[in-house]
This record gives C-alpha cells, structure tokens and sequence, in this order.
C-alpha cells in the first residue's frame, strides 16, 4: 500500500515520513497543481495532516488563512483524489461541557479553529466515499519537529523557578509515535469505523499533565503551582478528550499518558 501526506512538516507528518509515507508538497489550496503531485505519487491512502493549529491566532489574524487551509485546503483533497482519505480532527470540535468524547456525541466546536475542524469532517462525510475516516486525537507531543506542551513545560523546570498551570482545562494527550503507529495499522483495516479516536487513554488536566512530566523527567515537581485562569484569545473546551474504547475495540494500540512520557524520556536518554 502507497501512502501520500500532506502537512509532511508538521509535527504527525514529519513522524509519518519515518515510515516511507509520500509527502504532498503542493500547496492544497491550488487543485491544478495538487492534483498533478498526487498523480505522480499516485497513494491508494492519503493521510490528511495539513492544517492551521494556531488556536488564538485563528481567532483574529489568521482567521482568512484557516479558512483557507483547514476548510478550502480540505476540500481541493478530497475532490482531487479518487482514493482512500484518512482526515486528522480533534477534540476541538466539541464543546467541552461534558467530555471525555465518544465518536458518538454531537459536535458543538467553540473557537474559529474548532469550527475550521468541524467543516472539514463535514466536507469528508458530505463526499460519501465508504473508506474515508475521520481520525480525532488531541494534545500532541513528542515529535522533535515543533514545541509543544511537554516542551514548554521542561523547559519551565530546567529554569528553576515557579510557575502556574491551569487545572480547569481536561484532555487527553497523545505521544505522536503511538498516533503514527495506530493510524498505519488503521490503514490495513478492510472495514474500519468511520470515525475512530486515537488518543492517549487518560483524561487528566494540563496541571496533572505538568506533574506527571516533572515525575517521569525527574525534575522538580514543586516548581508548579496550580491556577483555574486560562489565557489566549480563543475559548477552549474545558472538559474535553477523546475516548478510546472504539479504538481498543477494533484491536488499535492505545497507551496511557505516562507510557508515552516514559518512551519519550528514553528517547531522549538514547539520543
């Protein structure tokens, strides 16, 4: 089986690209030319990566631009390939009241970017075409390519001083290697949900999260501070995450937070 992706420098991108998938350097607003680079790769599976992820950012400034790529990008895709097209979402796409979601609950997105998203599966589920999925999955970390939270918050324990981190805001985060490997094998599936979560399997706070960093990196733990105030522009979903029962159900790998925080940290001590 070919795989193309697009989005090949972003953080599950540059990790798809270690297993011999094909990146679509187009830019996938522009059908002509999209078109002729999938032709030439000619992917029975295209991995759809490619997305503007700047939360506030989508609110304002890049508000045009994530229409652009997230839901125009979205659709050239689709529209250009005759082919299977697995489309990574996210938790974003619900509200955050009640979660940790299940592929079952009503989408209800809160933020420019959540909506963008929620377009997009739209746009796949409208095409009809019976081997699309939808892939939601949340909280990425791990891949050396972009900084994300574990990052930032090693970072923040290397410099020795205190520091706040929100316990309002709930999900599960997901170490990009183990997000690569299921959506492979989700790949080879003859008859695969049609919307499957692929998400670390606890639900904990971005104050729990900052903890079980500091444990597994032995560092210090006490330099963070809980807060319930959460900066940025864009309202996020409080209460959020994915639930991964189908995922397990189907026989895809699914591991717990620390698990990826552990691989992570021997990734580092091995490099």
């Amino acid at each position: 089986m070919k795989i193309a992706i697009t989005g090949a420098n972003g953080r599950l991108g540059s990790e798809l690209l270690k297993y011999n998938c094909k990146p679509i350097y187009a830019d996938i607003t522009h059908p002509s030319t999209l078109k002729k680079h999938i032709s030439d790769i000619n992917p029975d599976t295209i991995i759809h990566c490619a997305a503007i992820t700047d939360v506030d950012g989508a609110e304002d400034r890049l508000f045009k631009e994530v229409q652009r790529v997230n839901v125009i990008g979205t659709s050239c895709v689709r529209t250009a390939f005759g082919g299977q097209m697995i489309y990574l979402s996210t938790d974003y796409v619900f509200d955050g009241q009640r979660g940790p979601y299940s592929e079952t609950d009503k989408p209800n997105p809160v933020s420019v970017y959540g909506n963008s998203k929620y377009m997009g599966e739209r746009i796949i589920q409208e095409h009809q075409n019976p081997l699309d999925i939808i892939v939601r999955t949340t909280i990425l970390y791990g891949n050396g390519t972009k900084y994300d939270f574990v990052k930032a918050i090693l970072d923040k324990l290397h410099l020795g001083e205190h520091f706040t981190v929100p316990t309002t805001i709930f999900g599960t985060p997901t170490y990009v290697p183990h997000l690569a490997d299921a959506i492979l094998q989700l790949c080879e599936m003859w008859s695969a949900p049609r919307i499957v979560h692929i998400a670390g399997k606890d639900c904990i706070s971005r104050y729990e999260f900052a903890k079980m960093i500091a444990e597994v990196f032995e560092l210090d733990e006490s330099l963070i501070l809980p807060t319930k105030k959460i900066t940025g522009k864009a309202q996020r979903p409080k209460k959020a995450g994915l639930k991964t029962d189908l995922a397990i159900d189907i026989g895809l790998p699914i591991y717990s937070v620390k698990d990826g925080l552990e691989e992570l940290r021997n990734a580092h001590i091995n490099v």
